[in-house]
């Protein structure tokens, strides 16, 4: 009956639903462009690194700019913080001074960079050989930038040996700057290439070489380094990425600065999170109106229908059948509504995804439009709750209608 009564002004209803239809459009087109770029962006963070790591640098926390306070991190730092619960491991690296790959008169500058075996940077970023070892010396893993320098191709690289010269002038583009020291030369194998996408002047050697390459710079021993200069930054590892927090909060406890692209993720996820709150309103205000629309018809319905609802109480129905019926109304128009709204913010979606891959044929850029489960059964919810709230007090105002004035009523 009351889908019946539903069809019976069919222009009525169909403008009704068409109001809610445009309202849960807009919510969902809205929604579902927000969630396609919070996903990009968490997408390019994750490409950048792993959330359960955490770089310790020689600064006291908090530390900004000019206003940055030094600190040591020594190895008694790294053993303190290998015994904070929930760190897997604790990497320890030191930066030499700048300096040049010397090979065949093509000289490139680089970023000498001592790091452990098994460190977090020298992790499935390969393009040829393998990553650092325990034990080794005199080796380096190079960017392919470099490796194309001194062979063909990076493999061709594997095995090379080439001048790593630490200290002195140095290239920076197309200008020559005074470097640290007095350069000496070391003769380096490559047994590995990586990808220079990740960095286009690191050169990852032993850690142990960094820091006699560091001393003899400085005319220092590599003990006098590790307790004069210390380390030039840590990288812990944690056992699960739910626990960063608790190790940030320890790396500070020791006085120690600290940075977490899991800290950067919970800081987009809350900006996105209000962004999504203001892009939800302003679907919301046009949900708001076809609330009113479904509300001013449901009163309509009321009146023209006041004699019948007389009828069908003097027969026996009861308040609560009445109140049910028009409820049941106001619900098609939600249902109806919701999905044709739903359909709509889809299509609308899919071709705002393709004008901007149109205006982009040369990327392949991730969907930007991403309407998961609970957005779609969000939206239909919520066109559905909308209807039924605006149908409220009509359905109660025919609930309580006398049966005897009904009936008198002309």
């Amino acid at each position: 009956m009351s889908l019946g009564n539903y069809g019976r002004a069919r222009l009525r209803s169909a403008l009704t639903t068409a109001g809610v239809a445009i309202g849960t459009a807009l919510v969902v087109l809205l929604i579902a462009l927000a969630t396609g770029a919070e996903e990009n962006v968490r997408r390019s963070i994750f490409s950048i690194g792993d959330l359960r790591l955490v770089t310790v640098q020689p600064f006291q926390p908090g530390a900004n700019g000019l206003s940055a306070v030094p600190r040591t991190i020594t190895d008694d730092t790294v053993a303190k913080l290998k015994v904070v619960a929930h760190v897997d491991g604790v990497y320890r690296q030191f930066d030499a001074p700048l300096g040049m790959v010397v090979e065949g008169g093509d000289d490139a500058t680089i970023r000498p960079q001592g790091i452990e075996p098994g460190a977090p940077v020298d992790r499935g970023d390969l393009l040829a050989g393998r990553h650092l070892e325990a034990g080794d010396r005199a080796v380096a893993v190079i960017p392919g930038n470099i490796a194309r320098l001194v062979a063909p191709n990076a493999g061709a690289a594997i095995g090379r040996t080439v001048t790593m010269r630490v200290g002195g002038a140095v290239k920076l583009g197309s200008t020559r700057i005074g470097g640290s020291g007095t350069p000496r030369d070391y003769g380096v194998k490559i047994v590995g290439v990586f990808d220079e996408q990740a960095s286009q002047t690191s050169f990852r050697i032993p850690l142990e070489d960094a820091l006699l390459a560091g001393a003899e710079n400085r005319g220092l021993t590599a003990d006098a380094i590790r307790q004069t200069t210390g380390y030039s930054g840590l990288a812990v590892e944690a056992d699960d990425s739910t626990n960063v927090a608790d190790i940030v909060r320890a790396v500070q406890e020791l006085g120690f600065s600290s940075f977490s692209l899991k800290q950067v993720v919970e800081q987009i996820d809350q900006g996105f999170g209000v962004f999504k709150g203001i892009l939800a309103g302003i679907g919301g205000v046009a949900l708001l109106v076809a609330a009113i629309g479904i509300a001013n018809t449901m009163v309509m319905s009321v009146l023209e229908r006041t004699r019948e609802i007389g009828i069908m109480k003097a027969v026996g129905a009861s308040p609560r059948d009445i109140r049910t019926l028009f409820l049941a109304e106001a619900a098609y128009v939600g249902v109806f509504g919701g999905v044709l709204g739903l359909a709509l913010g889809l299509a609308g979606g899919q071709i705002i995804d393709r004008i901007i891959r149109q205006l982009n044929p040369r990327t392949n850029p991730a969907a930007i439009f991403v309407v998961g489960p609970d957005l779609a059964l969000g939206a239909l919810a919520l066109a559905l709750g909308i209807a039924l709230l605006a149908g409220f007090l009509p359905a109660r105002r025919a609930m309580r209608m006398s049966a005897l004035s009904a009936l008198r009523y002309e």
